[in-house]
């Protein structure tokens, strides 16, 4: 018994990891950007398809608050990031709590979900760690949920911090290889 057991998690397992890909990673063009794509020459379409492939090459290029990255057809967004003082009930246990206000535009045809605690982490100048915290006041909405092909997600990420001259938010998906990183300097942070 124990060894169909065994042949069985192995073949789940196998089954699991081939499965898993890599994700594609682009910074997203407004509107604007692209109606001048079409009504320019080929030079600047040849420009673009070097940068997409350079950008599919190197995942860890780095964007900054305010970028929108195409992250296997969900346009994901840093609109902000800021220090909230928590309550009388939320007090941190490292120095500050850093928040994040992501929104997710799903520009795929099947539904996709987002979880703070799976696709999202947030990393000091030294490259500690954090996941999402607990945090009850300040907070208008978390970044969790399921998006519908063309709906939206808007919502909030908590982390307990310590200061650091920067961070950087990552944003991946468990079952793929490659990361969109946006860095965030602390002197951006709003209070």
């Amino acid at each position: 018994m124990k060894k169909w057991l065994f042949l069985f998690i192995a073949l789940f397992l196998t089954i699991g990891l081939a499965a898993c890909g890599e994700a594609d990673i682009e910074e997203a063009e407004n509107e604007d950007n692209q109606q001048e794509d079409t009504n320019g020459d080929n030079a600047g379409e040849q420009e673009d398809n070097q940068k997409e492939e350079e950008t599919n090459e190197n995942t860890t290029e780095k964007f900054a608050i305010g970028d929108t990255v195409n992250f296997d057809g969900v346009k994901i967004t840093l609109n902000e990031a800021r220090i909230e003082p928590g309550g009388e009930f939320d007090t941190p246990q490292n120095d500050q709590f850093v928040v994040v206000n992501l929104s997710a535009e799903n520009t795929t045809d099947e539904e996709v979900t987002m979880s703070s605690i799976m696709n999202i982490e947030l990393k000091d100048a030294e490259s500690y760690s954090y996941s999402t915290t607990i945090l009850t006041e300040g907070i208008k909405a978390q970044f969790d949920g399921s998006i519908e092909p063309g709906g939206t997600l808007r919502g909030e990420i908590p982390f307990d911090v310590p200061k650091s001259e920067s961070y950087e938010l990552h944003f991946s998906d468990p079952f793929k290889s490659g990361k969109a990183i946006w860095e965030i300097p602390s002197d951006q942070l709003s209070q």
